[in-house]
Order: C-alpha cells, then structure tokens, then sequence
C-alpha cells in the first residue's frame, strides 16, 4: 500500500472519530447510535477498502 493511499485512510478514519465525538458533545442522539454508526462508517471501508483489513481479517481457514 502507498503511502497516500494509507494517509488518505488514516485521515478518513480520524474524520469519522472527531465527527462522532463532536456528536456525542453537540447533540442529543443515544450515544450507542454514535458508537454504532461510528463504528460501521469505519469497519467497513477497513475491511472492504483498505489493504491493511487483509491482515486484520485473513480468509479462508486457519492453520493448526
């Protein structure tokens, strides 16, 4: 992975932690729904998008 791809990543990520925190501050939304939304508007694109959930989330079976 280049490294502007993988800078592109760690500021989309770091967007979505500042959004939901200003969130959690400014609004009145059920915290878990923050967490939720948080939480899949990141683990989604790591894991669909970003080279780096190849090593996370390994397919196939395990070695013994």
């Amino acid at each position: 992975m280049n490294k502007l791809r993988k800078r592109k990543f760690n500021t989309y990520y770091w967007t979505c932690v500042v959004v939901a925190i200003c969130m959690l501050i400014l609004s009145n939304i059920d915290w878990d729904r923050i967490f939720a939304g948080l939480m899949a508007s990141i683990f989604i694109p790591f894991y669909a998008l970003d080279e780096r959930g190849a090593y996370a989330f390994p397919e196939g079976d395990e070695d013994e």
